[in-house]
């Protein structure tokens, strides 16, 4: 903290952002003047943890925040000079961390897998697929309910069905993208690339490039927000809804994920004809293995499961393949070489918490190299449906928290997500399908109005 304050004043800072994620996922802020700092960093800022997504019932709800200065991002869409950082929560004596903090378990997993040997760096590439609209208007009362979206590329929409790296002029938010590019790149995260995805009704998708995953779930939230701001900054309005659109691609968070000991790339052998170690193998089967429960973290939404049961390229099937785009863990076709190889997980959406898929991701791949769970070479095609070894992804949310509820061992075994906090999760989404089966869709009005 003794260079902290001297290197604010310099860049000029008036105000600290102090931004917080609850236990769905979303991001909150408290905001407060530069001076404030050294107090926050020494004492923290005292919250009620009752009303931030449901960590603590009211009669326990104090809980304390304090930032986390190893990172000094200067947040470009506030008019006074502001510099953001992320925190950390805390029980009510400011010094006991507090178990349910997202950024908390995430942070447990890492030092776990440290400290089993297994690998000491993690590094992971997120991709972001989601739609620009220019209007958006829902609604869903007693005797009325629906959506109405528009987009710029209502034209496209009516002469292409694909409209993968379509380019300029039909692909009308080339420059957005690449102001958010480089946002995201003034934030400290390194852009891969940017293009128009198959969705001709404005999808598109910015990929991130390899990151500590020490950093990946603050990035996650980081370009989110980056990318949500800018848009609305010109009158529109981003969604990473997986399925905002029946019969149109649905939007994923692709995870790329290589695991690293010293200089060697563990998941590599030059000795394999996929180049794949035994331990690769052996975490890849862990994640088989556990894809269902886990679905309950890397697609918490109802709306998640249009997109997975929806076909258009998202997986359906948990097996293993080389470049086969359906598949729920991928080789890509295109890498090759120690440095490079990689897998990527298919399943995930950006509705999720990414502390909590990011760690259940890597208990999961844990839980494989442990128990040796080689689920075999790779495989060309969808295997047949009727093989247990490959488990068909669950068909929507009450299946993957009834998954999560039977097979939750791997996560709670070394104290790193507390059982209080599956119980929470799978209680609060369970009111959430509650609340939104409630609601008649004009899709059964049209199927069902007229018996």
């Amino acid at each position: 903290m003794k260079n902290l304050i001297p290197k604010l004043e310099e860049l000029e800072i008036e105000f600290v952002d102090l931004k917080l994620t609850d236990l769905a996922g979303a991001l909150h802020h408290i905001t407060f003047p530069l001076g404030r700092l050294p107090k926050a960093i020494k004492t923290g800022i005292g919250f009620d943890g009752s009303s931030l997504g449901g960590f603590r019932g009211v009669q326990e709800s104090d809980l304390i925040a304090r930032p986390d200065t190893s990172g000094i991002i200067i947040d470009p869409f506030y008019e006074r000079p502001t510099a953001t950082f992320f925190g950390d929560i805390f029980e009510s004596d400011g010094k006991t961390p507090f178990a349910g903090c997202p950024r908390n378990i995430l942070r447990k997993t890492l030092e776990h897998i440290r400290s089993s040997g297994i690998a000491d760096k993690i590094i992971v590439l997120p991709e972001f697929e989601f739609h620009i609209f220019d209007e958006v208007e829902f609604f869903a009362e007693p005797t009325q309910s629906g959506y109405v979206i528009t987009t710029g590329e209502e034209g496209l929409a009516d002469s292409l069905e694909n409209a993968y790296h379509i380019s300029n002029p039909l692909d009308t938010t080339a420059n957005l993208r690449s102001d958010i590019a480089a946002i995201i790149a003034d934030a400290g995260i390194d852009v891969k690339y940017h293009h128009h995805e198959v969705g001709p009704h404005s999808q598109v998708e910015i990929e991130a490039d390899f990151m500590d995953v020490s950093r990946a779930g603050d990035s996650i939230q980081l370009i989110k927000y980056i990318i949500k701001n800018r848009v609305a900054g010109e009158g529109l309005y981003a969604t990473f809804m997986p399925k905002p659109l029946a019969g149109q691609a649905g939007n994923g968070m692709h995870l790329h994920i290589q695991l690293w000991k010293g200089e060697e790339n563990i998941f590599a052998s030059p000795t394999d004809e996929n180049e794949l170690s035994e331990t690769a193998l052996h975490f890849l089967g862990g994640i088989i293995k556990h894809a269902r429960a886990l679905c309950a973290f890397t697609n918490p939404s109802t709306n998640s499961y249009k997109r997975l049961m929806g076909g258009m390229e998202a997986p359906k099937q948990v097996f293993h393949s080389r470049a086969n785009r359906k598949a729920a863990v991928r080789i890509p076709g295109y890498v090759r070489g120690a440095k490079d190889l990689r897998f990527e997980y298919r399943v995930p959406d950006a509705m999720a918490n990414p502390y909590l898929a990011l760690a259940g991701i890597l208990l999961a791949g844990l839980d494989g190299t442990e128990k040796k769970l080689n689920p075999g070479p790779l495989i060309p095609d969808e295997p047949d449906p009727s093989d247990e070894k490959f488990p068909i992804l669950p068909r929507d949310l009450s299946e993957s928290l009834a998954s999560l509820a039977s097979d939750c061992e791997f996560l709670t075994r070394h104290g790193i997500f507390p059982e209080d906090v599956i119980k929470k999760w799978i209680k609060e989404k369970e009111k959430e399908i509650e609340e939104i089966s409630s609601y008649p869709t004009p899709a059964e009005f049209i199927k069902y109005f007229a018996f």
